[in-house]
């Protein structure tokens, strides 16, 4: 595999975990997020940005109508329904970066009182699918 780039990379000394989620289905992106972000928040992580793509695709009816962005707004949709409400910061929260116009989000992470630095990351699951770059 040499050449590709890790799917999960620590940035800004360990404060912010960067996860790649292209060539993944939409259910294991969301999996792999919720796993990456609990756990960053178990080794005292700040934030963790989730990389999915579809930077064009600025609404979900957008997304319906094209055929991508699914993992983008599904990502969303799982933070605005409190589904990383153990480890972020409240959904309503403006420490979150989700610009509707961009490739990631960002989700800030609630201090963890004693964080575990050599807490394992959960293994990635191979690609399932070979990343195409959209050309305008």
């Amino acid at each position: 595999m040499s050449g590709k780039k890790p799917v999960i990379s620590m940035r800004k000394n360990g404060r912010e975990v960067q996860v790649d989620l292209h060539g993944y289905s939409t259910d294991t992106a969301l999996w792999l997020a919720l796993e990456v972000v609990e756990s960053a928040w178990e080794r005292g992580c700040e934030r963790v940005v989730l990389i999915h793509g579809a930077k064009h695709v600025a609404s979900r009816a957008t997304a319906d109508q094209v055929g991508q962005g699914g993992t983008k707004w599904a990502l969303r949709d799982a933070l605005t329904r409190g589904q990383f409400k153990r480890w972020a910061e409240p959904a309503n929260s403006n420490k979150h970066d989700r610009k509707a116009v961009s490739d990631r989000l960002a989700i800030a992470l609630m201090e963890n009182p004693s964080p575990d630095r050599g807490a394992p990351w959960p293994e990635p699951p191979e690609h399932e699918y070979e990343r195409t770059r959209r050309r305008d």
